[in-house]
């Protein structure tokens, strides 16, 4: 099976069918030039639009989103490009430059999909993109689902390309002689992944040469595992979880406790990701707040004390219930 026939059947079994409209994120380097050419190849133009996030982190931004302009007219493609202020955005966020890099091109995107009437976001994440996600994740303590990685699937975003190397991307880009755009931020090893890519990746292959193959079944393996979780922890927290309004949730308290471990823990991660209130240091839950709860729960706390979590949450005790919410809708200090 050929490269561009294996992209169709994992684009498929993404999307469930190739008659829907397509959002196409496009940096102009090798990754995305590769899946915007693959893509190319099986949807119409009518169904496929390229967009380019100009960063405005170098002088040269400018002279590279034309250039994919370029790129994309040469494959009879449409494309959308934005500018965005993301050193700005990254002070006022109080995120780093990738984070908040990476915040503005999702945006961009969700916005584009849906003024162009678009189904999906395709993504370049490639296998050796999902190897560092795993170990960087690995590095930081992460738990189980860190080797799951990133997901093929995530709502309207499909990443097709997470069964392919870098180095069979890089080949097919060759071989039909397509542009490419350089970013020499990929080269500065002050960030983690271009760290690990480049000074730690080389010493890793050498005491295994498959461990980008590995990783990728690692990853096969930890998915199906999360996706199981995915099931269980959406049926406890129907069971024993109410979500309230000011973005808090109620939990039994008895029931939480008469989970496993394994159980409990998943459940008031849910619980604390889906309150509705930024958290203090990004996405990720602290473990460090779920363990926080249980300890709260095994304490048998008196009626109205609480704790402040980790990430800006705090849990509370009312009656046979747990209370889980933003610190800022409840009391500002530990009532215990």
């Amino acid at each position: 099976m050929s490269l561009a026939e294996r992209f169709e059947a994992a684009l498929r079994e993404l999307a469930g069918n190739l008659d829907q409209k397509f959002v196409c994120a496009f940096s102009g380097g090798v990754d995305s030039m590769a899946l915007l050419a693959l893509m190319a190849e099986i949807i119409p133009p009518d169904r496929l639009l390229a967009a380019h996030l100009n960063h405005n982190l170098r002088p040269e931004s400018a002279l590279e989103a034309e250039k994919a302009r370029q790129a994309a007219q040469l494959l009879g493609l449409t494309i959308n490009i934005e500018a965005a202020p993301v050193a700005e955005l990254a002070k006022t966020r109080g995120r780093g430059l990738e984070e908040a890099g990476r915040w503005a091109r999702y945006d961009f995107f969700q916005r584009l999909l849906k003024s162009w009437g678009g189904d999906f976001i395709v993504t370049g994440h490639q296998a050796n993109d999902q190897a560092e996600t795993i170990l960087l994740k690995l590095f930081r303590g992460g738990g189980p689902a860190s080797l799951a990685g990133t997901r093929p699937r995530q709502g309207k975003i499909l990443r097709p390309l997470l069964g392919f190397s870098r180095a069979e991307l890089a080949e097919y880009v060759a071989k039909h002689q397509l542009p490419t755009l350089a970013d020499p931020s990929n080269a500065d090893p002050h960030f983690k992944r271009n760290h690990l890519r480049l000074k730690i990746w080389p010493e890793l292959i050498v005491h295994n040469p498959a461990l980008l193959t590995a990783l990728g079944r690692a990853s096969q393996l930890a998915l199906a595992e999360e996706e199981f979780w995915d099931q269980r922890v959406a049926e406890l927290a129907a069971t024993l979880a109410e979500s309230l309004p000011n973005g808090r949730f109620r939990v039994r308290a008895a029931g939480l406790g008469a989970l496993t471990l394994a159980e409990a823990r998943r459940l008031i991660l849910y619980l604390l990701r889906n309150t509705k209130a930024p958290l203090k240091n990004g996405a990720n839950v602290p473990l460090a707040g779920v363990n926080a709860v249980l300890k709260f729960l095994s304490e048998g706390r008196a009626n109205g004390q609480g704790v402040d979590l980790p990430g800006g949450r705090r849990v509370e005790r009312q009656g046979v219930y747990l209370y889980l919410g933003p610190s800022s809708r409840f009391t500002t200090r530990d009532s215990g």
